[in-house]
């Protein structure tokens, strides 16, 4: 059965931390479709990068989703707009149906906001450490942190090592490989 992942789009996104998961997860045949969170498909990224996502994120049957993903950058205080977005995150994040959530950089401050890192290891960009622990994780300095079914990872540099977790927790560690020799990485 293939797999299918939601990658948020939200006005200032960081354009490699969404971008490199996109690729990757392609790569790997995940089924992928990129989501703007307001009406309109086109989103712009924190350079001016202006994207067209799949979808807009109220046309998604979130059922059909087997992991949610948040990249980060200086719009990741958008997400917070979106109260279906942080409902379903939620939701994910209780792995009543072996659902997955994973953010990158700033986005781990989300799913510190809502209480979900407690306890759990966790990782995010370095000048957002003081802000993450409000939700009392358990800091790391790894590049990636898997706990459960939540993935962090901190930044734009570890996006590639972000998306090859998300794809061994997917489809396991042999389709990682796989597309980290394909990208010769």
């Amino acid at each position: 059965m293939s797999k299918k992942v939601a990658i948020f789009l939200a006005d200032g996104f960081e354009e490699v931390e969404a971008i490199a998961p996109i690729d990757l997860l392609r790569r790997a045949e995940i089924d992928v479709d990129t989501v703007s969170l307001t009406d309109e498909n086109l989103v712009q990224s924190a350079r001016k990068v202006k994207v067209v996502a799949d979808k807009v994120i109220n046309e998604l049957d979130f059922d059909k989703y087997d992991m949610l993903v948040l990249p980060g950058g200086p719009g990741h205080k958008n997400y917070f707009k979106s109260q279906l977005l942080l409902d379903k995150v939620l939701e994910f994040s209780k792995d009543v149906k072996n659902k997955k959530v994973g953010a990158i950089c700033a986005a781990p401050l989300i799913l510190s906001e809502l209480g979900i890192l407690e306890n759990k290891k966790a990782i995010c960009f370095p000048a957002c450490e003081s802000n993450l622990l409000a939700g009392n994780p358990i800091l790391t300095r790894e590049k990636v942190v898997v706990d459960g079914n939540i993935i962090t990872s901190r930044s734009a540099g570890t996006a590639i090592d972000f998306a090859l977790e998300i794809i061994s927790q997917l489809l396991g560690n042999e389709k990682s490989k796989e597309i980290s020799k394909e990208i010769v990485y």
